[in-house]
Formats: C-alpha cells, structure tokens, sequence
C-alpha cells in the first residue's frame, strides 16, 4: 500500500521533502530503485519493523493508523488522487497559471480548423483508413489499428467532425502529460509549460490532429506508454503490463511502430523490474500482436502485419542504388531506379544545394508512380510476391552501397529539420488553399461515403480558414528548434552515462527512433517526426529538472 499526503501550496516545504524521503523516494540522483535511509525505515514500517519506523514513515502498516490529511491507498489510486486535486480550479489557478493560459489559447486555432475545412484534411491513406473502417478486413498497405478506433465513429452523423474534434482533444491531452510528468521530476512550472507549448500552439501539430491519420493517436499512444513507466520506484506490474498492451496497439498503428516496443522492453530491463514482470509484459504484447499475424494470414496467407514492407524499403534504395554496382539478377532489374521511367528527374541545379536535394525524386515517386514495376508484373499489386521482390532488390542495395544507404537516410533525416519550415505543403502538415488530392477519384468517393455517408473534397470555408492562415505564419515549432531540444535531451542522457542514461533515457530513445526508423524504411516526411516532439521536450526537461528522485514540494509524497 501506499500513502498520500495532499499538498496544495508550497507551504509545505521541507516538510512535504521529508515526507517523500520517508516514503521512499531518493534524493541524491540515484537508480529510482535505492532507498535513502528514512525510505529503508519506511520499507521496515511496512514490513511490521519498530514503532519509531512505523512513525516516521507515517504508516499504516503493521497497525500504524494515518493520521491528519494521509490516507492509505493503492498506487493507482494515489495517482488518480493526485491528479484529481491538482483539476480543481484552485490548484490551476494557483499552481498551473500559466500551462492553464496556454491550454486555454490553444483552444483558438483548434475551433479554427475545425471551422475552416470541412469536411476533414484529407491524404490518399485517409481513404485506406475509412475503407478498412468500413470492410473490417485488415490492411494490406498499412496496418489497420487505425481503421480500428475510427469503426465506431461511423454510427454519428458527422463522423469525419467527430475525429477530428477527439484528434484535437488528443493533442491537449499530449500536452498535459508531458508537463505533468516534468512536474512531477520536479520542473518548475513555467518550464514543463515551455517544453509543452510546441504541442499545445504549433500550426503544424495542428494541421496533424485535423488529418483522417493515425499520427496523433500515434503520439498519444506512446507518451501514455512513458507516463506509466517513468516512475520514481520501480513499475509496478499493472503498469508494465499496461504499457505492453499499448505497446501491441502501437505496433498495429503504425508501420514503424514496432522498433519502439524494443527500446521500451531494454528500459524495463534496465529498471529491474524482475522476470515475473516482463514475462507477463511480454505475454501483454505477444498476445494480440499474434492474433493480429493469425487474422492476416486467414485473409492474406501472409505471416506479417502487412504486404508492402519490402516495397517501401525498395523505395528507400531508389535514391542511391546503381545497378552497375549492385548488378541484380534478371529478374530484379526491373527493380532498377533508371527502369522506372515514369519517375521524372529533376532539371540541372546547383551541386551540394538546398535546391538540388529538394528537387530529387522522393522515394514516393518511385512507389506510387503510374508505370511502377509491382502494377505490371507478373503477379500485379501489393502482395507478399512483389514485396518480396523488392525486400531482396533492397537488401542486395544495401550490402553492395551501404556508406551511400547511411548518406542518403542522413539527409532525409537533415531536410526534416532545415528544411521543412516555410513551404506550405501538405508535405511539411500545414494548412493550405488547395486539397492534397486535386480531383477526388469515384473510388476514393465511395470509401467516403461509405464511411461519412457523404463525399467531398477537403475546401476551405471563410473567413475561418484566412485568420488560421494568419495565424500560421508566425506561430509554427522551428526545424532547428526541434533539432537543438533533441540534441539537449541526448546531452542529458549523455551526462548520466553511468546510470544507463537515467529517466530521460525512455524518452530520448523513443524519440531518436522515431525521427530516423522513417528515414532507413522509406522516406522521412515531416508528418512521421512530429511524434518525437513531445518525446523530445520530455527528454530535455529532464535534463533541466531537478535530480531524479527528488520530488517537487508541490507534489504527493509517493506516485505510483
């Protein structure tokens, strides 16, 4: 059991300090999982030690009563006190003024842009999306956990309104756990409100929540995955086990969410959480992950989460692979970039030049492209055949061009951060005049009306959508800002070396994987990055906060 002693101003002190070090909580900057000596007073408390213990651990244990404001609850429903208290309009006045102000203005461009474009932002995948809403069959081409949380949006009358009004919602919600958890580490306010406001007032975070794409449903997903585990004592079970759950759906959600669930397995390991804890973790992940392989497989005959891993990575190869080194045999050289000729090459720019990278054929050029080799070969389509084909024209790529690999995945991974802030492109997640898709095609229409019950195209309605253009050009989250908080919270990680990186590590590591597996899979869009952010800002703050384990005066004694 854990207790609970509920503060609400600083008035508390050094006393609100003594009490977190009796209830365990280190303060010298150690593992989490090292008691100080009043903690190791607490453990005997609650193990039936001395009367003297019992007291100055304030238990309740081996007959110890609370006395005062202490009550003896379960770690979760500590954390749910906590967080209960600090909602009351007289803890977000007093102790989250300013977090509370910008939740408040962030509000503004959010109500705007579901006013400005109806019916949604709308991509080619959104139309994968709704189909597989629609159908119940799995995905192909993208995995379909998102096709999951849409099916029960289309009992509604405006279904496409109602994601985008609870993608809005998700996107406050990202913020208030990111500054909960550096309060909770002891960053004062203004800060954890700082490393929050890319989220809560960046154009481009909002442009994401108001796309029929699993992106910010993504980053939820995954920020509630490290509040659950970054915790001072080590992750109790329900947690672990409830992150591996999330950790399943992640893997479902997206195509490059499956390293993640990796660097999250070595941060448990890391904690010692103990075998019980990660084999039961591990059943949490393997469980559904399998039942969905079983499910495609009944549909597809494939063992897999999709059918076109290999053809992105065959994309990726597009931008370096020289057939005259690689030399594939004759039924890969259909695979060769020069044979994609529908694909156009740019006109002559300068060398070593913004310009020139810019104007190179994406990635995507290759894969979509009307005339590409998997619509017209033998076995036509995304199928287990083609991607086969083009997973081993890739690896052959790789193993024959590896430093030319390794280059071109750099400069994907540069031009997201140098490169994407002012041009206004669906490409970079911000709001423009025209849709993505020109012409609505009769077969994405009905996949919309299927769905919605209605079709159209994205338009903007005035003048809502001039005053959010207004207010985009000023107020976006800068490439290079984005880069040097990353770069600070690799710093923090860095300086504590010796402690496996310490509590920023989980974050830092989600974020770095997040930021470069787009770039070695398929191509590095903006749109895929922007779930490091968050991540990013957790990893800096913890740098700058105060030394892990020592609680902020403001905050319960213990959380789970």
């Amino acid at each position: 059991m854990a207790e609970l002693k509920l503060s609400g101003s600083d008035a508390a002190g050094p006393q609100a300090r003594d009490a977190a070090a009796r209830d365990g909580l280190t303060t010298d900057g150690a593992d989490p999982e090292q008691l100080t000596a009043d903690g190791a007073a607490a453990d005997r408390a609650a193990a039936g030690g001395p009367a003297a213990d019992r007291a100055a651990a304030g238990g309740a244990a081996a007959g110890g009563q609370p006395s005062g404001s202490r009550v003896s609850a379960s770690p979760a429903q500590v954390g749910l006190s906590w967080v209960a208290a600090q909602l009351t309009p007289r803890a977000l006045w007093q102790q989250h003024r300013l977090f509370t102000a910008l939740a408040v203005i962030s509000l503004v461009p959010r109500i705007l842009a579901l006013l400005a474009f109806r019916p949604a932002l709308l991509t080619a995948d959104s139309f994968i999306y709704m189909q597989g809403a629609v159908n119940g069959t799995l995905g192909t081409i993208r995995p379909s956990g998102y096709s999951f949380f849409l099916a029960p949006f289309q009992v509604l009358p405006d279904p496409l309104l109602a994601v985008t009004i609870v993608q809005h919602l998700m996107g406050i919600v990202i913020a208030v756990i990111v500054y909960a958890l550096l309060r909770y580490w002891g960053l004062p306010g203004w800060g954890a409100a700082l490393a929050a406001t890319p989220v809560l007032l960046d154009t481009r975070q909002v442009a994401l929540e108001s796309y029929i794409l699993p992106d910010t449903l993504f980053a939820l997903v995954i920020i509630v995955v490290v509040a659950l585990l970054l915790t001072r004592r080590t992750p109790q079970q329900w947690q672990c086990v409830t992150a591996a759950l999330l950790l399943a759906y992640i893997a479902v959600l997206r195509g490059n969410g499956a390293p993640l669930v990796v660097v999250a397995a070595a941060f448990l390991l890391i904690r010692k959480v103990g075998w019980r804890v990660l084999a039961a973790s591990a059943a949490a992940f393997a469980v559904p992950v399998l039942g969905y392989v079983l499910i495609f497989h009944s549909q597809t005959g494939q063992f897999n989460l999709t059918s076109s891993d290999g053809l992105f990575l065959w994309s990726r190869t597009t931008s370096f692979a020289n057939c005259a080194v690689i030399k594939p045999p004759p039924r890969l050289r259909p695979l060769c970039p020069a044979a994609q000729t529908q694909v156009k090459t740019p006109a002559r720019t300068p060398a070593w030049s913004v310009p020139a990278l810019l104007a190179e054929p994406t990635a995507a050029d290759y894969l979509w492209a009307s005339g590409a080799w998997w619509r017209h070969d033998a076995q036509p389509g995304v199928n287990a055949y083609n991607s086969n084909l083009g997973l081993q024209f890739a690896l052959a790529a790789i193993r024959a061009q590896p430093l030319d690999y390794l280059k071109v995945s750099a400069k994907d991974i540069a031009l997201v951060f140098l490169a994407t802030d002012r041009p206004q492109s669906q490409q970079t997640m911000t709001f423009t005049t025209r849709p993505h898709i020109a012409v609505l095609p009769s077969y994405y229409a009905r996949d919309e009306r299927a769905f919605a019950g209605a079709a159209g195209d994205t338009h903007p309605v005035y003048p809502f959508a001039y005053f959010l253009f207004l207010y985009q050009q000023p107020v976006y989250f800068p490439g290079l800002a984005f880069l040097l908080v990353v770069l600070a919270g690799v710093a923090g990680v860095a300086h504590r070396w010796r402690r496996w990186g310490g509590m920023a590590a989980l974050p830092c590591a989600l974020a770095a994987v997040s930021i470069v597996t787009p770039a070695f899979a398929t191509q590095a869009l903006y749109r895929y990055m922007m779930v490091a952010i968050p991540l990013a800002c957790v990893a800096a703050g913890l740098g700058f906060a105060r030394r892990e384990g020592e609680p902020s005066a403001r905050q319960p004694a213990v959380l789970p």
